[in-house]
């Protein structure tokens, strides 16, 4: 086994454009080769025998990985799928999908989606917030719900998110505001809309954040039926003519919990 494996990285060597180093074992222990040079194994002095582990070979930095920039591959490398390179000066060990490179070991859960609220202002108190439907894993930005898969980014759409699985699901409103002198005396909240009919508001008081915005974090549990949608909008405590922004510092989180 150990030979096949040696065999199939001196494959990759081969076609990979980026230079590797792989460090040799000096002093191997029994269930290791000195001659191979593919895998480090790692093992305690202090133990009597037996290999403990062993590192990933590695580049310095993620311009050093192969089949990036120019040499980015116009086809998908199936040979190559799941191949893993440690780059050191990030720290992270990354997987080759025949395509691209991603960050390796990265759990996602299924249940739980997030998305940015675009920026919004009101004169009257309230708005509806609409949802930006960027994918933006490294920012904690997905969408395994599919809520808004498929759905139009311009129109009602883009304040809507749709439910695929009927369930329990609990969205969290984490919202940021700006706004003139006075408007943040009464309280702020939201309302949540199902397919435009208004299910319930909450109302909180502001935290002050840094002196020119405040924040608010709201929690919704309610139950849905496959093929309904979900709006959002900010409220104000006494509506009428209070002003505020908010900012696309802004995120909704929907998590299915039944």
């Amino acid at each position: 086994m150990k030979k096949n494996i040696y065999l199939l990285f001196i494959f990759l060597l081969n076609i990979c454009s980026a230079q590797i180093n792989f460090t040799t074992l000096t002093n191997p222990d029994s269930n290791a080769n000195g001659s191979d040079q593919v895998m480090l194994y790692i093992t305690n002095a202090s133990e009597a025998t037996g290999v403990k582990g062993f590192g990933l070979p590695a580049v310095d930095t993620e311009t050093d990985l192969p089949f990036t920039g120019s040499n980015t591959p116009s086809a998908r490398i199936e040979n190559l799928r799941g191949m893993l390179l440690f780059v050191k000066n990030t720290g992270q060990t990354m997987v080759f999908d025949g395509l691209a490179w991603s960050k390796a070991f990265e759990v996602e859960s299924d249940n739980i989606s997030r998305f940015q609220i675009n920026s919004v202002s009101t004169t009257s108190g309230s708005t509806l917030l609409p949802i930006n439907s960027l994918i933006d894993k490294p920012n904690f930005l997905a969408d395994p719900l599919k809520l808004k898969t498929n759905v139009g980014t311009t129109g009602a759409n883009i304040n809507r998110l749709y439910i695929r699985q009927t369930g329990l699901y609990r969205i969290n409103l984490n919202l940021t505001f700006t706004g003139p002198a006075g408007t943040f005396s009464n309280r702020l909240g939201a309302g949540l809309y199902v397919n435009d009919a208004l299910r319930c508001q909450l109302l909180e008081n502001t935290v002050n954040f840094d002196g020119t915005n405040r924040k608010i974090n709201l929690d919704f549990s309610v139950y849905m039926v496959q093929g309904q949608y979900i709006t959002l909008e900010t409220i104000s405590e006494i509506g009428g003519t209070v002003s505020y922004t908010v900012t696309n510092n802004s995120y909704v989180t929907v998590e299915k919990v039944l």
